[in-house]
């Protein structure tokens, strides 16, 4: 018999929202490819990312709203946990890392290129995607394959497994493939999905993600703002 607290699940909704991820690394992979320069392929992309976004926040702006409500109380404090979300989310990709590389299952990942006004606007106009990753990506692999399926015994808990694991390939095309530097993200997805499960509050998940990645943003308008002072 169904537990009373179960959440009721959209089908329709379910699969459009899980078909947003798989669409965006099928069409950015084809964008990569094309014959044009760099800035127009990551603009394309940062297009393709865009309408993802869209029908990702049509599709559930009924849970954002409500739970928006809820979430503005006492916003600070929600703050502050959210910036203790994100240092624990570095600590763990760090960690991660760490252990993959010292263990020799994945290769440092260090590179350095050369600073330019091309390359620092390919890196700007491409660090674009992350000011929306949080809202698509948390409701997509927190909400719609996690917490919408509380409450449900073990298959809430393989869900929380199935999400991280998801959450971490979906990042294929930024480690071209490579599955083991994607571990690391599924243990963020993990946390991540932890939030919410304790929060209740998918906004607790979109400040925390939204801290977490706009530093990536921050570095990238600073690299352009050097670049075009210097004039290379």
């Amino acid at each position: 018999m169904p537990h009373s607290k179960e959440q009721a699940i959209n089908p329709l909704k379910t699969i459009t929202a899980l078909l947003i991820v798989p669409l965006e690394l099928l069409i950015g992979a084809a964008v990569a490819k094309l014959p044009t320069s760099q800035l127009i392929k990551v603009s394309l992309s940062t297009l393709v990312f865009l309408a993802g976004f869209i029908v990702a926040i049509s599709l559930y702006h009924d849970v954002l709203a409500a739970e928006w409500q809820i979430f503005k109380r006492r916003w600070f404090i929600k703050l502050l946990l959210a910036v203790g979300g994100v240092i624990v989310s570095y600590a763990i990709l760090a960690g991660a890392r760490f252990v993959l590389t010292s263990t020799g299952l994945a290769a440092s990942t260090n590179s350095a290129d050369l600073l330019s006004i091309q390359i620092a606007t390919v890196g700007l106009v491409g660090s674009l995607t992350v000011l929306m990753a949080p809202f698509s990506e948390e409701i997509i692999f927190r909400h719609v394959l996690f917490y919408q399926w509380k409450n449900r015994g073990i298959f809430t808990w393989l869900m929380f497994i199935i999400s991280s694991v998801l959450f971490g390939l979906a990042h294929w095309n930024n480690f071209d493939g490579n599955v083991i530097a994607m571990i690391p993200y599924m243990l963020v997805g993990a946390w991540y999905a932890l939030i919410y499960f304790f929060s209740k509050n998918i906004w607790q998940n979109i400040l925390t993600h939204f801290l977490f990645d706009v530093i990536q943003f921050l570095g990238a308008l600073l690299v352009f703002v050097v670049a075009l002072v210097t004039g290379q």
